[in-house]
């Protein structure tokens, strides 16, 4: 019989043996760092290591061993989870042992964290060392003891042993433990600095607030149903739901024909069964959240050598464990704009490589074997899960294309993994991917999934404040702020209506943690967000002199705003390097206080600033080594429309004009008249009749025939109309811009308060364009104009849009005969928008 050979050398053997015999002398709390390439739970070195620690767990002087993973808790949280001192002894029972955490991770968590953590270590070392334990830090390169010394410089004077092995583990996967480490640490946890309005800065982790998303896929069937069975007493009743709209729906059809009609599935089993998936989604839908949660779960299954992925605390069924791949697709574009020719492949061995060199401190050419090679590896045998994130985060339409073909390419040559990209909706239609992908469009948050996501939310906070507290405690103050919270919610329509979204969710119950009263508003909700994120939450620390050190909020609006527009102009990947931002903020500054740019004082304040605002604010952060965008693409959005309102009429309508044809726009010019509208109705009610003016020609009427669609293009419709002319003939008008600008206009009413003449205008525009396009219209146009009539009657309140509606079905049958089918409409209309009034 062959003996495998012993993967320890002489020298690693030696070193083992003192730590061993150090550990065996070692009272109280002992701090080890060990060092080990690559260093994991399955490195021989820590397998031997916790062979010989096992062999004395019997004896009096034995160790309870415990993995502690940095990449899925704070090490202070876990420690005052374990409390060994509180347990229970008694004559006849034996002392606990002495716990011997094993703390993995540490260098792979991104560098806020990690200097918070390291912090953490430093101020707390006194209640660590009241304890009886050992602490050892699995390191794989000793470089990394120089953070130990900067950053915990008085925990680290408190050391036992530094000890290094130089044992590799076995060739089969190089780098693949920290590639996993890093994966994990990157994704599991929500990024909100300073949101607690606490002393220090806490980390929500995924798992403790992630609720499971729904989504709506369009299904095909065969419809033989007659609308002859429908009758006005059912349609027009109160009591139907929106599950029975959806039965109603599909049987309107005359005659027997194959139809596409919603289907609502749970969007993880969805993407369980798809091979090929698209997730749709609004801004803060919770798009990249859900990539977040499935390279946390995917990669945590792939390092715990799991078959099956079991996610959150319902361990929910994933399915089989891939590798996970998970990039922006923005950071692609960015180099293809500069590299024409880049394939996806490429950029991947690219973005692998730089990863290895930061994490070996050596360039690829001074390594034997690559990380890509272990991917590439994994790609050919179809076990990984490629995940990549914001197609609509690429605002040029030719580059998006290039893209699209880009993926397409690389599913053909890796055909048998499983991809997920996601996108928002706006923008997608114009330019998507081919058919072999299911289309998944994520679904407004319902009632039961926001109340346990405010339960799970409040629990995680008091969690993370008070990590010594007694779970009888967090259960206590949990409740009490989660009952607070839904009862503020129950008590406005309007802050009810934006409950459905994961991130308006979250940024109302922080707000709400900080003692403010709710907005109702979309764009009152941002400002409420960044006045909590800068000056409240400073303020609520009560530090001497604190009036003279905060950074005010009038300040970061006037430095983020225009930096905000601009990257929303130039930089499609959210990110900018830091001399760019550097450079640009300067050139701000200089321009509002009349300095120059590149002066000593203007230098110095801009260094300032982005240390404040990246440490206390979390509004803009550095999101990668020496690149910093903001915390969230909305948070961008929402400065970049305050750069916009901040202007003259005129100009503001020379802006929009010039982006609003432009999906990526939508949110910033959306953002900045409801801004207007709640600051200055005088301004918004000069702007938008102009805003308007292409519709001012635009008079649809049903009883002049029917409208029509024509495609010029794969994203192009023209909106073909009758027009009656003095001598009573019709003629036919078209336009290849109507459609979007009426589809813009209902946009803008359902954000924004504006005259209620302009209103009815256009809702009456909406309704007979609606009710007067052809039976062989396309489904996304139609359904485009019934969601633009619901979210105006959303957002008013005022019941005009059903009024309209019904008024289009009085007027026409006493002047018209009205076909059952339009009737039909009109009532499915009517009751589409009466349903979306109370989701």
């Amino acid at each position: 019989m062959v003996t495998a050979p012993d993967p320890l050398t002489p020298a690693d053997h030696n070193e083992l043996d003192s730590l061993v015999s150090t550990l065996a002398l070692s009272s109280g709390t002992t701090i080890i760092f060990a060092i080990a390439p690559e260093s994991g739970p399955n490195h021989p070195v820590v397998e031997q290591f916790n062979s010989v620690v096992n062999q004395e767990a019997s004896s009096e002087e034995g160790f309870q061993l415990r993995n502690f993973f940095y990449s899925q808790d704070s090490l202070i949280n876990f420690l005052y989870g374990l409390n060994p001192l509180d347990q229970e002894t008694s004559v006849n029972t034996p002392a606990p042992s002495r716990p011997l955490i094993m703390a993995f991770g540490i260098e792979q968590l991104d560098t806020p964290r990690r200097i918070n953590e390291l912090k953490r270590l430093n101020v707390g070392r006194e209640s660590l060392f009241e304890r009886d334990m050992v602490l050892m830090f699995w390191l794989n390169k000793p470089q990394f003891l120089d953070e130990f010394r900067l950053r915990a410089p008085d925990f680290w004077d408190w050391r036992e042993k530094i000890v290094e092995f130089q044992t590799h583990p076995p060739p089969l996967a190089p780098l693949f433990y920290p590639y996993l480490e890093w994966l994990i640490a990157q994704n599991s946890y929500v990024k909100f600095s300073g949101v607690m309005q606490v002393q220090r800065q806490v980390d929500i982790f995924l798992d403790q607030v992630y609720i499971s998303l729904k989504a709506e896929r369009q299904k095909l069937v065969v419809d033989t149903s007659d609308p002859r069975h429908l009758s006005k007493a059912n349609l027009s009743s109160p009591s139907i739901r929106v599950d029975q709209l959806e039965r109603i729906t599909q049987d309107i059809d005359i005659s027997s024909s194959t139809k596409t009609i919603p289907e609502k599935v749970d969007l993880a089993k969805a993407i369980q069964d798809s091979q090929y998936s698209v997730i749709l989604g609004d801004p803060g839908a919770g798009k990249t959240t859900l990539l977040k949660y499935l390279a946390l779960h995917f990669a945590t299954a792939q390092r715990d050598d799991q078959e099956t992925v079991l996610a959150g605390e319902a361990k929910e069924n994933l399915g089989p464990t891939r590798l996970p791949v998970f990039f922006r697709i923005a950071d692609y574009a960015e180099r293809l704009a500069t590299q024409s020719d880049l394939s996806l492949q490429q950029f991947l061995r690219e973005f692998s490589q730089q990863w290895q060199s930061e994490v070996t401190n050596k360039p690829e050419q001074d390594t034997d074997t690559t990380i890509f090679e272990h991917l590439r590896d994994k790609l050919d045998n179809g076990k990984c899960l490629v995940l990549l994130d914001g197609l609509d985060e690429v605002f040029n339409q030719d580059i998006r294309q290039q893209i699209v073909n880009q993926i397409e390419e690389f599913v053909n040559q890796f055909p048998n993994n499983k991809f997920v990209i996601t996108s928002r909706i706006a923008g997608y239609r114009e330019v998507k991917l081919s058919q072999r992908f299911s289309h998944f469009t994520i679904t407004e948050m319902e009632p039961e999934q926001v109340e346990r996501f405010l339960d799970r939310w409040c629990l995680a906070v008091e969690k993370a404040q008070r990590p010594d507290a007694s779970q009888h405690y967090w259960q206590q103050e949990a409740d009490h702020q989660s009952r607070e919270l839904k009862e503020a919610i129950a008590a406005s329509e309007g802050v009810k209506r934006m409950t459905g979204n994961p991130l308006l969710l979250t940024i109302l119950a922080l707000i709400h943690r900080n003692g403010s009263r709710l907005p109702n508003q979309r764009v009152k909700l941002y400002e409420l967000a960044v006045q909590t994120l800068t000056e409240d939450w400073q303020l609520s620390k009560k530090l001497p002199g604190v009036e003279t050190v905060v950074l005010k909020e009038s300040q970061v609006m006037a430095l983020l705003a225009p930096l905000a527009y601009w990257m929303h102009e130039h930089k499609p990947s959210g990110l900018v390097s830091e001399p760019e931002v550097r450079e640009k903020l300067a050139e701000i500054h200089g321009e509002l206080n009349d300095e120059e740019p590149d002066s000593q004082s203007v230098q110095w304040q801009i260094n300032d600033f982005l240390l404040r605002v990246r440490e206390t604010t979390g509004l803009f952060v550095e999101r990668a080594p020496g690149s910093y965008g903001f915390m969230h693409l909305t948070f961008e959005e929402y400065f970049a429309a305050r750069y916009i309102a901040d202007n003259d009429v005129s100009e503001i309508l020379d802006i929009i004009n010039q982006h609003r044809y432009e999906a990526r726009w939508d949110e910033p010019i959306l953002l900045a008249l409801g801004y207007l509208g709640s600051e200055n109705p005088r301004r918004i009610n000069k702007l938008v009749p102009k805003l308007f003016k292409p519709l001012d020609d635009y008079q649809p009427r049903i009883d002049h025939g029917e409208i029509k669609l024509r495609k010029t293009s794969s994203k192009d419709v023209v909106l073909v109309w009758p027009v009656l002319g003095e001598d009573s003939t019709v003629s036919y008008q078209e336009s290849p811009s109507v459609l979007q600008d009426l589809l813009f206009a209902g946009q803008v009413l359902a954000d924004v308060d504006v005259n209620s003449k302009i209103r009815a205008r256009v809702i009456q525009q909406l309704v007979w364009t609606y009710l007067s396009l052809d039976e062989y219209s396309n489904t996304e146009t139609i359904k485009g104009l019934l969601n633009r009539l619901r979210d105006i009657e959303r957002f008013n309140q005022k019941d005009e849009v059903i009024k309209c509606l019904k008024e289009a079905a009085n007027n026409l049958t006493n002047t018209i005969k009205l076909s059952q089918k339009r009737w039909v409409k009109t009532q499915l209309a009517s009751l589409y928008v009466a349903c979306g009034q109370t989701r």
